[in-house]
């Protein structure tokens, strides 16, 4: 192309940009004296919502449009739905953490996943009149209209608008709507409202500045050539070159429901769909709706049910219950070639077929409706329909997947990104805000202990302290894989646990009386004399008097000896089955305390002692209160298989709460997992630590009761009936994360040498072992692993 002609074909694009300048930071006003601001959503999850919520929030919307009845507003609603390529950057000192990550990436980035942005555009004409008039082309009438007048018109426009989206960002809060203004960063001030005005035209989003000179010269940045039914986005590079189409509604349904585009929303296509609602006054509206009614009985056309359907829209219109406006919907449909982007229209027209919508390919009106696209372009619009409140609440029902958060996370980055069931990312984080607790709930096949392992190993990029406990050796080839210390309690095998070697601080001795006292109560929780608390409180004194190596329960006891009880069991006595030769003597009368938690990972296998509370309860009272003393404010997972099974507990129900705080303020987190939500339920601490959860994941169960899920994790009906009807080969499972529902998926297929560490499958454990007494380097034997796996 010549520079000449080159030059005039950008010129052109300029005339069709109706943009002028900035009025301040979030208006901009255009060549026909429109002032518009530009609102981001986004948008409300609405696949697990029940339809009485969908529905109620579609009155909400209408109610809202029902407010802004006046002919001078408009509004646009717009969705981009764009391919983008899913990646994080993250450190990982361990290799097996690093290499699961790099290959989960490079699986993700192979996938087409797409975002759906969402954004309302509110306008404000002018008033019509002279007053109007010089709005609309300003200086040239200063002469003949005074300039205060002018002045005050447009300050009073320019209020009316500012309200009129305050009002718009307030109704729809849940939504998350925020009115867009200049932003600031290192490099200078940007207008998002500019980038998402410049990829309605260049299908290419870039940080943009205020321009010094006109807007409309400043838009486009690529060439754009218009055929017959196929227009042409060229950009600078040979290889930048899209094709796109234009579809218009030509004959609508004879009701709109809310959430009536929703299927547009997964379709593996990129386009822009775009819709405006110029207001109408009230009176116009019925002139309109009467003439029609008019026209169809000189017809007699006989449609009694249209009539019908007219008298009750003249009604609720001439009452205020309804207002009218009208309406236009496009489709900017896009592909690399003429090939993909006929299988995108193909795909988004038969979208519109189950709703009684007739969509057209437009070819003469290609070019005006490529241009209506850009807010305040109402000129351009070449097909609208008159249409009520309540049905644009419909078209424009603001729903949406929930993407989670990126970046900027209690933690900074995301834990992980899973796929949702519409080909968007979703962006998972244990926090919200800064509680970052979390439960886990799935039967058994269905993938808990993979997801599990998965999330922990995703979260080494945070380089976290991290204690697991464990059952039936599940993760114990994870743990050992990352180069975790991995601990298994054996019933009779000596445990290394000596309470009674812990430093003299007051916060040990403490633990110490209470810890002793547990250990004499025995199984029924014998309740001890003031006399007797003495005699364990001096026992405490004493023993941090003696030297650490003499320091163990067979020296403590003789201590509690010449004590006569009231039933005739002294302390010594109840003492007895805990050292020397007593039935319990393994678990803490050791010679020396070899447990150490400077791993920056330690697990424990809890299998042997979980059901047995006369030794659980003791046991989880010591390690807890070495992990507390360890926490330090650097980031801490503490993780509970069957965690509802450990806590409940009389010695812990009553301190719970206040340890999960300390936990939180600690900047740690507690994750609880089990195959049984009627487990949960049922735990004694249940309600405490399920309000100091606000994560949750439940993964599919054909077997989901309504009474749990809804009635005590308050699921919706149709959560409850996904979590039902999810299959094991689906991979998938919900998420319950703040204000966010989402069904994600989480899958590793092609990526077997992953799953096999991840899984813990019982078969594998028994290898591990084989190889580990050989060396228990992770780099040395988990090659071969794979290879015995594998075999």
């Amino acid at each position: 192309m010549k520079p000449d002609n080159l030059a005039k074909t950008e010129k052109r694009i300029a005339d069709f940009v109706p943009y002028t300048r900035f009025v301040d930071p979030f208006t901009l006003r255009t060549k026909d004296g429109y002032l518009l601001q530009i609102i981001k959503v986004d948008g409300i999850a609405f696949e697990t919502a029940d339809q009485e919520d969908i529905d109620h929030l579609k009155d909400v919307r209408a109610t809202m449009l029902r407010g802004l009845s006046n002919s001078r507003f408009a509004l646009y609603h717009h969705i981009i739905r764009r391919e983008i390529t899913v990646k994080q950057d993250a450190f990982f000192e361990n290799d097996f953490a690093r290499n699961l990550n790099t290959a989960y990436y490079d699986r993700l980035s192979q996938k087409r996943m797409f975002q759906n942005e969402q954004y309302i555009t509110i306008v404000r004409r002018p008033a019509k009149g002279a007053i109007g008039l010089a709005t609309k082309i300003g200086q040239t009438l200063f002469n003949k209209i005074d300039k205060s007048l002018y002045e005050q018109a447009l300050a009073e426009d320019h209020k009316a608008l500012a309200t009129a989206a305050k009002s718009i960002v307030t109704t729809l809060s849940a939504y998350n709507a925020k009115i867009l203004g200049f932003e600031e960063n290192e490099h200078g001030t940007f207008s998002p409202a500019l980038s998402f005005l410049s990829y309605l035209i260049n299908f290419e989003g870039r940080p943009m500045r205020p321009p010094h000179a006109g807007i409309d010269d400043t838009l486009a940045r690529k060439r754009l050539s218009f055929g017959k039914e196929t227009f042409e986005i060229r950009g600078a590079a040979t290889t930048d070159i899209k094709l796109g189409a234009m579809l218009s509604i030509k004959d609508y349904a004879e009701e709109t429901t809310a959430g009536m585009l929703d299927g547009l929303l997964k379709l593996p296509h990129e386009f822009i769909i775009t819709q405006s609602f110029a207001c109408i006054d009230r009176q116009a509206a019925l002139n309109k709706m009467r003439d029609t009614k008019r026209k169809m009985i000189a017809s007699e056309d006989g449609a009694a049910s249209l009539e019908d359907a007219l008298d009750i829209a003249i009604d609720n219109t001439a009452s205020g219950m309804s207002s009218f406006g009208e309406h236009h919907l496009t489709i900017c449909v896009t592909g690399k070639n003429a090939a993909t982007l006929d299988n995108a229209v193909r795909d988004c027209m038969n979208a519109f077929m189950p709703l009684g919508i007739i969509a057209v390919r437009e070819d003469m009106n290609m070019e005006s409706a490529f241009w209506a696209q850009l807010p305040g372009n109402l000129s351009y619009i070449a097909r609208r329909a008159l249409i009520s409140n309540q049905n644009f609440a419909g078209f424009a029902s603001l729903h949406n997947f929930p993407t989670g958060q990126k970046e900027n996370n209690h933690w900074g980055e995301a834990v992980t990104c899973f796929e949702t069931t519409s080909g968007t990312p979703y962006w998972f984080n244990f926090h919200d805000r800064d509680v970052g607790n979390f439960s886990l709930f799935g039967p058994t096949g269905y993938g808990k202990t993979v997801l599990l392992a998965f999330l922990l190993a995703q979260s080494q990029k945070f380089n976290p302290k991290s204690f697991y406990f464990d059952k039936d050796r599940g993760a114990e080839i994870y743990i050992r894989a990352i180069g975790g210390e991995y601990n298994a309690v054996k019933s009779g095998v000596p445990s290394g646990l000596n309470p009674l070697q812990l430093d003299d601080t007051l916060e040990n001795r403490a633990f110490l009386r209470s810890w002793l006292q547990m250990l004499v109560k025995g199984d029924n929780n014998q309740s001890l004399t003031t006399k007797e608390l003495v005699i364990i409180a001096d026992a405490v004194t004493a023993n941090y008097g003696t030297p650490k190596k003499h320091r163990r329960l067979s020296v403590l006891a003789k201590l509690f000896g010449g004590f006569d009880s009231s039933d005739g069991e002294t302390l010594k006595d109840r003492l007895s089955i805990w050292h020397s030769g007593g039935e319990r003597a393994w678990l803490f009368d050791n010679a020396e305390d070899t447990l150490s938690l400077s791993n920056n990972t330690t697990a424990f296998d809890m299998t042997s002692i979980l059901d047995e509370p006369l030794n659980r309860t003791p046991w989880l009272y010591y390690i807890f209160h070495r992990i507390q003393n360890s926490l330090n404010g650097q980031k801490t997972i503490i993780m509970l298989d069957e965690g509802w099974k450990l806590l409940d507990d009389p010695a812990f129900s009553h301190t719970i709460k206040d340890w999960l705080k300390t936990i939180r303020k600690q900047n740690g987190l507690v994750g609880f997992s089990t195959q049984s939500v009627s487990d949960a339920i049922n735990s004694t601490v249940a309600n405490t630590i399920l309000e100091q959860c606000p994560t949750q994941i439940f993964l599919p169960n054909p077997k989901a009761r309504e009474e749990d899920y809804c009635g005590h994790f308050k699921l919706t009906a149709t959560e409850l009936h996904a979590i039902r009807n999810l299959t094991a080969d689906s991979r998938c499972f919900l998420i319950k994360h703040g204000n966010d529902s989402v069904i994600a998926k989480l899958d590793l297929s092609g990526m077997g040498d992953f799953i096999n560490v991840l899984s813990g499958r019982t078969e594998n454990i028994a290898i591990l072992d084989d190889l580990r007494a050989i060396n228990p380097d992770p780099n040395i034997w988990i090659p071969k692993f794979l290879e015995r796996i594998a075999a």
